[in-house]
């Protein structure tokens, strides 16, 4: 079967789709990774909007932003989620990060409960998408790298048991090549996209790459894209000419 016919989760993003070969593979976790700023929210928004009109009941999980930020930032890009929230196929949970904080004594315990958590709203509402912003505040409550390794495997396999295509959402430092905070997510994850600012002369010009897909071709040049008033928008046959 070429990679052309398989199903897709399409991305709400055309030139990303196309890069793709079509969109994500379904039940895949995929690292969207950046620094602050360059549009990871915006395009996970639109990953989680596509989904609801087209009838696949979709997620939103913040562990920073109140519902009610998100709300106003995403209505200036025209992606109403607080309307599509209305018609049931859209699920946005604000803030459980304060729910984990409360008792600090056996933070591991908490991380794992809030994975549980996730699979039973998951399991209850069907749902086929999610987005989790952002991982660092997942990961940062953990002490050791096999507290984090084994928690976001456990989250990773939960969530492609239950057939649900999720982004991961994660902030690097500006100007930065890593993909993540702790240096593991990206060999956990099934996917990793990467969003960049690159200097040229006396301008940052954003860019993005597939750095990591498994079990399907993709582009593999870093290609321009912009944020538009319509949100994200990726020039899949601009490619960015850098050394990166």
């Amino acid at each position: 079967m070429s990679s052309g016919s398989i199903d897709r989760a399409t991305t709400g993003c055309k030139g990303l789709d196309k890069m793709l070969h079509g969109g994500f593979l379904h039940g895949r976790n995929i690292l969207l990774s950046g620094g602050a700023g360059i549009g990871k929210t915006t395009l996970a928004v639109q990953f989680i909007c596509e989904g609801a009109r087209n009838d696949e009941t979709s997620m939103y999980v913040t562990l920073e932003e109140s519902k009610e930020k998100l709300y106003a930032d995403m209505h200036e890009l025209h992606l109403d989620i607080a309307e599509l929230e209305k018609t049931g196929n859209f699920l946005l949970i604000g803030g459980p990060l304060a729910v984990i904080t409360q008792s600090m004594k056996n933070v591991n315990a908490n991380v794992h409960h809030l994975i549980k958590e996730i699979e039973e709203i998951v399991k209850e509402k069907n749902v086929k998408r999610l987005v989790l912003d952002s991982l660092n505040l997942f990961l940062m409550l953990l002490e050791t790298e096999e507290e984090r390794r084994t928690a976001l495997a456990m989250l990773c396999n939960t969530l492609s048991s239950l057939g649900v295509t999720a982004l991961l959402l994660t902030e690097t430092k500006e100007g930065s090549l890593e993909l993540s905070t702790y240096g593991i997510e990206e060999f956990i994850t099934d996917g990793v996209i990467a969003l960049y600012r690159v200097r040229q002369g006396a301008k940052f010009i954003p860019g993005i790459a597939i750095k990591k897909m498994r079990g399907t071709n993709h582009d593999k040049e870093i290609r321009l894209f912009k944020i538009t008033e319509n949100g994200v928008v990726v020039y899949p046959d601009q490619t960015m000419f850098t050394d990166i």
